[in-house]
């Protein structure tokens, strides 16, 4: 072979060699310089309300025994002939009949710092507040309490019982989301705020617009 093919041939291996090596350098450097993946961990959804399941504990925060006397104690239903109105488009899920004669006959009695009780039969257990505040009615004939319920996350819960002629009501705000208390003087209708909605399309307008009378003007 002569010697300009053998120094072509010693130029070409050369060369491949060099290309060899730039490869792996930038391999190693891409390799040396890229990231770990980051790791996502798997995020459960919220349960829906009522949350509560079959063997589920109490509400955090509610008492063991002792204290004041519920404002209202569970009915069966079946026991009952005449139950408080019960509208058709709320959801029967998670409701209970409730006496709720201690808390008709008490409220005029009630003061700003009085430890009161309510049970939450659907999450289990009774839970004690103290009134912090009392509103009257115009008519002196209606009073509403409101105090705060400890919850297990640290944040006071509202809740507001409010007494009037021939009615009670109350809001209760929980860690499984709120629970809402209708009736008259002696039964009521305990329910979580999403069973009151059940039956509302969020999808159509809250309002209704009057129908144009025949003769009305022409809006430009």
């Amino acid at each position: 072979m002569s010697a300009g093919g053998s120094l072509w041939k010693t130029t070409v291996l050369a060369v491949a060699a060099t290309v060899v090596v730039i490869a792996l350098g930038v391999s190693v450097a891409l390799w040396w310089r890229a990231p770990e993946p980051a790791t996502v961990e798997p995020v459960e959804p919220p349960a829906p309300y009522p949350a509560p399941r079959p063997g589920d504990g109490p509400e955090p925060g509610a008492r063991q025994q002792g204290g004041p006397d519920p404002l209202w104690s569970v009915v069966d239903e079946g026991s009952v002939q005449v139950a408080p109105p019960y509208p058709e488009s709320w959801s029967e899920a998670g409701r209970v009949l409730v006496d709720v004669t201690v808390a008709a006959s008490r409220a005029d009695s009630w003061r700003v710092g009085d430890r009161l009780a309510v049970e939450l039969p659907q999450l289990g257990g009774v839970h004690e507040w103290t009134v912090e505040r009392i509103a009257v009615g115009q008519d002196a004939r209606s009073r509403s309490v409101r105090g705060w319920i400890d919850s297990a996350d640290d944040r006071p819960r509202r809740i507001v019982v409010t007494v009037g002629p021939g009615r009670v009501l109350a809001y209760i705000d929980t860690l499984r989301g709120p629970y809402e208390l209708t009736g008259n003087a002696r039964l009521a209708w305990l329910l979580p705020s999403s069973s009151m909605m059940a039956g509302i399309d969020f999808s159509k307008p809250d309002y209704i617009l009057p129908e144009r009378q025949r003769g009305d003007a022409e809006l430009p």
